[in-house]
């Protein structure tokens, strides 16, 4: 059973329908109802955590600035030791409570305090790489690749899922509105689409 209908963090702008330059194909924006946690494994608990993350979702945890993708979850390398672990919505905290955790292993939820807007079509690297100090060309940005960074003074991790391009950008839900308003002039030149929430 999913939860209830969460409020988006991106506020009312976030109101599906086509905007900006008219023509040519354009830049589509999607929020992605997900639940959000952070696995950070202590001392030598690596393998632990790797076990703990695979038994509960399938998913493998990656190596540094990676993101390993099975479906429609994720598990996105934030640091030495440290993972989120992203699957669509279910009921409210089932994910962080089927990981557990342990005494070496913590398990935080992150549903609330963070959220994910996917980015796709062929403008979505060029909007991006107008904020972002980030290199994003495929030869050295591939799919499967994480970068944190500055956009607009919002810290935002981009996740580069496909080759269309389309990304994942996790920042904090508080930012959002915020950062919806940056994105949103960005794109404007080519034309975007803000999609229904999926």
């Amino acid at each position: 059973m999913s939860a209830p209908d969460r409020l988006s963090p991106f506020g009312p702008e976030a109101k599906p329908g086509r905007h900006g330059a008219a023509g040519g194909t354009p830049v589509l924006m999607t929020e992605r109802k997900v639940d959000i946690v952070q696995v950070m494994a202590g001392r030598d608990a690596n393998a632990k955590a790797a076990n703990l993350v695979k038994d509960a979702t399938g998913l493998a945890l990656p190596g540094p600035r990676k993101v390993e993708i099975a479906g429609d979850a994720m598990a996105i390398w934030i640091q030495p030791s440290g993972w989120l672990v992203i699957r669509p919505r279910g009921e409210e905290g089932a994910l962080a409570k089927k990981l557990g955790g342990s005494d070496d292993i913590a398990v935080v939820d992150q549903g609330h305090g963070r959220c994910v807007l996917r980015l796709t079509g062929a403008h979505a690297g060029e909007v991006l790489a107008k904020g972002s100090r980030v290199d994003l060309h495929p030869r050295v940005f591939p799919p499967g690749s994480v970068a944190t960074t500055s956009i607009d003074h919002i810290t935002v991790m981009i996740v580069k899922l496909d080759a269309v391009p389309s990304f994942d950008l996790v920042l904090p839900s508080n930012f959002a509105e915020a950062f919806l308003d940056w994105l949103r002039m960005s794109a404007a030149e080519f034309g975007y689409e803000i999609r229904p929430a999926a």
